[in-house]
């Protein structure tokens, strides 16, 4: 990098949480000959400021998926100090953002280091890294209220966990995600009665190995909270859990609802309808849930989610006839996104979707469905 790019970048790293010094570096890159990255960083910065179903992403993920996920970087990525890795890289607003922590003492040891590297905001601790045995250093640093996310996996966090992250005066943290055991039921309580849950906005569970029952009695018993998303992947729920579930006043304010590979069958589905508590959802992911057909109806018919976006009922295994009551729904008129891939519907279900009322929709999800090529034609025409 040339000096005037170097100190724009220790501008992005000093102040992470500003658009500014971003689109600054892009126009110095774009004048040293790199349009690439510079219109990767101008359209991830314009990508945060909007919801993932406004006409921006979907223009994106149709033309340029690059510029949501930065596989093809124009630039290497820098050396991390010793104890991180790359491993899991992810952008965001143009930049590396997240880290693996391969050895969890380093992080007291090498946070400022590590900060001027990159703007990271996010670090993910898999069970190797030895966390909980430094969990106190990490909450009692400073240092940790520039993390805005922490991703855990198999690392079991209990009650005591927990209360330690959730009682650090330098907590600043937005989003948590647990895959595969990285979180007790205690633990998991812990959270829902600590001072974070009130400041969370994302909350990503994944593979939990926690009874359902004890995994939705937790988040049940938190009080009213900003969350906006919460995605619950293959937590075994069941209609009785998704009923349980929404009258937590901590999901009130959801926006992105995620409950996928969960057997939550037609009268789980149902529930979600029927629910008063997401008038303010805006995605709803379904895939692999096997609604059936009551459950499909009751979506269809459902007058509480009146701000619904997105909709994803991927791999479900519906055909023509539950189609045919979703496309005639007033659902439609308010999808932007619909994804019905993987369900056999064929040639049949797909005329229905060509007679649908969906002034809003642009896009639609069709792959591995069955449909000839007219049919295709009669759907993009």
């Amino acid at each position: 990098m040339t000096s005037q790019q170097d100190a724009l970048y220790r501008a992005v790293c000093e102040y992470p949480d500003e658009d500014a010094p971003r689109l600054v570096f892009a126009d110095c890159v774009e004048e040293a000959g790199d349009a690439n990255r510079a219109a990767l960083i101008r359209t991830q910065v314009a990508l945060a400021r909007v919801p993932e179903h406004d006409a921006l992403w979907s223009r994106c993920r149709r033309d340029d998926p690059n510029a949501i996920l930065g596989w093809a970087l124009s630039y290497p990525l820098p050396s991390l100090p010793s104890g991180f890795s790359w491993h899991g890289h992810r952008l965001r607003r143009g930049f590396s953002w997240r880290a693996t922590v391969a050895h969890a003492a380093s992080f007291t040891k090498q946070a400022a280091a590590l900060f001027a590297t990159a703007p990271i905001q996010a670090l993910e601790f898999p069970h190797s890294s030895g966390v909980k045995k430094h969990l106190g250093q990490l909450a009692e640093s400073p240092s940790f209220g520039r993390l805005r996310r922490l991703d855990f996996s198999l690392t079991r966090l209990e009650e005591m966990d927990v209360k330690i992250l959730g009682e650090s005066p330098f907590a600043n943290l937005s989003e948590l995600r647990f895959e595969e055991h990285a979180v007790s039921a205690e633990g998991l309580q812990a959270l829902a009665t600590s001072p974070l849950a009130a400041q969370l906005t994302e909350l990503e569970l994944e593979r939990p190995a926690l009874p359902p029952a004890l995994l939705v009695g937790s988040l049940a018993s938190a009080d009213s909270g900003i969350l906006r998303k919460l995605e619950l992947r293959n937590c075994g729920l069941l209609a009785v859990d998704v009923a349980e579930l929404l009258t937590s006043p901590w999901l009130q304010s959801l926006s992105y609802l995620e409950l996928g590979e969960n057997p939550l069958k037609g009268a789980g589905v149902a529930a979600i309808g029927q629910s008063t508590a997401l008038a303010e959802l805006e995605v709803l992911k379904l895939s692999r849930t096997f609604p059936e057909a009551s459950g499909i109806q009751a979506l269809a018919e459902s007058p509480n989610l009146p701000r619904l976006r997105w909709l994803d009922l991927s791999a479900n295994r519906l055909g023509p006839a539950a189609i045919r009551r979703l496309a005639r729904s007033s659902i439609m008129r308010t999808l932007c996104v619909l994804d019905l891939s993987n369900n056999p519907i064929g040639d049949a279900g797909a005329a229905y979707l060509a007679e649908a009322d969906a002034p809003e929709l642009r896009e639609l999800v069709l792959n591995n469905c069955g449909i000839g090529g007219n049919s295709l034609h009669n759907l993009t025409s």
